[in-house]
């Protein structure tokens, strides 16, 4: 186990590493392997991060008792204690797991990396709970090794060991640790599979641990490779705006293409993946929509919107009121709102100008083209998008529209 850790450290370097620790056994025979290296090898800079999720009456004295344990160890502890609110309906395993990572990232400075505990059991169960979600590859490669996580990444070096492996050294080295006994409710999932499931396919498959966890780190090779081709594939989809895909070029790959052409894109845009329904609705009602059509499927903090042959993936916009009208003192900035935009007036704004935002039936003047032109035309024929259009802060002065910041000066 020593060895695979600083085998681990040798492929991922890192500034600082701080590792998750519980206080119970997986976590704290990854804190006292790690512990055990700084002799040894003193460039690696360890520290601990407890998060307390306040949902167990015990929270506090298992913080209290992963000081102890820091403490003699001489290993800098951080805690963090959440307040963690479980909404109607909600996984108690997801919302706490959304709060940790949560948690973890904003000690992350860049080129730090979070180290927590899993194991090969852990990824065998994974790999479990996915397929019987019905995931596709990425699902089924279950855990990666190494993954980014806010400025930094988050690293699993316990992957390749078991749980038995894990029990031997905390039992050989006499550890502590703590029994959380939600661990032990089989209406969790996971807990489920762990207390009645594994042990049940274990008797009659001895290395199913080993052999779930084998299959996901291959599904996780083809998952790269297909990655790694998509990349090269993505530039030639790219539509006319910057960031988009063009809907022809999709058209003319075939749907499981489509598919994994929109998932490549919208890892790289950074947003998060949308289940299957959502994906074929993409490419029912966005792909095959009419060419005048403004679709837009939306799932959590996402919308894919098209508009003429470009496919646009966004945050959710947010509420704005196009009735609003602003009055701008030029001399200092405009923050509006309901944008998050501020506007910067350009030189030779007057002192005072308003700003509305679109009704319908605006004309502008445009002197070099000789006249009077309407200004939904005008948007049309500079390729503005349909829902940008009423969020367009446009600049008057008296009844007369002078200026659409970053698109019309007159």
């Amino acid at each position: 186990m020593r060895n695979s850790l600083v085998a681990f450290f040798q492929r991922y370097p890192a500034a600082n590493y701080w590792i998750g620790f519980s206080g119970g056994l997986d976590s704290h025979v990854l804190l006292h392997v790690c512990a055990s290296l700084r002799e040894q090898y003193p460039h690696l800079k360890f520290r601990a991060l407890h998060i307390d999720h306040s949902l167990q009456a015990a929270s506090a004295a298992w913080a209290a008792h992963c000081f102890e344990v820091c403490a003699s160890l001489e290993m800098p502890l951080v805690v963090d204690t959440l307040q963690l609110v479980i909404p109607a309906g909600e996984s108690v395993e997801a919302v706490a797991r959304a709060a940790r990572y949560a948690a973890f990232s904003q000690h992350l400075q860049t080129g730090d990396m979070v180290l927590t505990a899993h194991h090969q059991n852990d990824q065998a169960e994974t790999v479990l709970l996915h397929l019987l979600r019905g995931s596709g590859m990425d699902g089924l490669a279950a855990m990666p090794e190494i993954r980014p996580l806010a400025h930094g990444a988050l690293g699993r070096p316990l992957l390749g060991c078991s749980r038995a492996e894990l029990a031997a050294y905390a039992n050989q080295h006499r550890l502590d640790v703590i029994d959380d006994p939600s661990n032990q409710d089989s209406r969790f999932d996971r807990n489920f599979l762990r207390n009645q499931v594994m042990p049940l396919l274990a008797q009659r498959w001895p290395a199913v641990g080993k052999t779930l966890a084998r299959a996901a780190r291959l599904q996780g090779e083809s998952r790269t490779l297909l990655a790694d081709l998509l990349r090269d594939k993505l530039p030639l989809m790219q539509g006319k705006q910057p960031n988009t895909l063009s809907v022809s070029q999709l058209l003319a790959e075939t749907p499981p293409m489509q598919k994994a052409l929109l998932r490549e894109w919208l890892t790289q845009c950074g947003f998060r993946l949308p289940e299957e329904k959502k994906l074929q609705q993409v490419l029912r009602d966005v792909l095959h929509c009419r060419p005048d059509a403004t679709p837009c499927v939306c799932w959590e903090g996402c919308e894919i919107r098209r508009y003429r042959d470009d496919v646009y993936a966004m945050s959710p916009l947010s509420a704005h009121d196009p009735q609003q009208v602003l009055v701008w003192e030029t001399h200092q900035p405009l923050w509006i709102a309901s944008l998050g935009r501020t506007l910067v007036a350009e030189v030779g704004y007057p002192e005072t100008v308003i700003v509305r935002f679109r009704q319908g039936g605006e004309n502008v003047f445009l002197p070099q083209r000789g006249g009077h032109h309407s200004l939904k035309h005008l948007l049309q024929e500079w390729g503005v998008p349909p829902w940008e259009r009423e969020r367009l802060p446009l600049v008057y002065v008296g009844e007369r529209l002078v200026c659409i910041p970053g698109i019309l000066r007159i």
